[in-house]
């Protein structure tokens, strides 16, 4: 079976000569290569680079440190004043999990911030659990107070 539209390919019938020169394996000729004379290097003039190498421990030298005169001391990068502002007990109150967050991260590095974020997250959970108190109490109140 064949299909109409592609046609068989025809392959060419190798001759006697062509087949005979697939069959034999080919050999072939390794030349060595011509070396030369190593040629020196222009950057290695005056030093001598073949030597052995010393063994031993490197000398140690102490690192001199600076030496201030009397009354001047270096300068050291200040750190911000830990002010605690009021700020960060605004943030707590409406965002008590910030506040929170703040607090627990801040507590050993800024102690005073930390409390007031802190303090503006308890007021707020405090205030709103004593919201949700007033508010049952008040249903509590107008449904006994209804009649029918």
């Amino acid at each position: 079976m064949s299909d109409p539209n592609f046609p068989p390919q025809q392959y060419p019938n190798p001759s006697q000569s062509q087949r005979a020169q697939y069959d034999q394996p080919r050999q072939q000729v390794y030349q060595q290569p011509q070396y030369t004379q190593p040629q020196a290097n222009p950057y290695a003039t005056g030093q001598q680079y073949a030597q052995t190498p010393q063994y031993g421990q490197p000398q140690y030298q102490q690192p001199q440190y600076a030496q201030y005169q009397y009354g001047q001391r270096p300068y050291v990068n200040p750190q911000p004043a830990d002010t605690g502002s009021f700020g960060w007990a605004v943030l707590g109150f409406f965002f008590p999990i910030v506040g929170l967050i703040l607090f627990l991260v801040w507590k050993s590095e800024k102690p005073v911030s930390a409390k007031q974020a802190g303090m503006g997250a308890l007021a707020s959970v405090i205030s709103t659990v004593v919201l949700w108190i007033l508010l049952i109490v008040f249903a509590a109140m107008v449904g006994s107070a209804v009649t029918y």
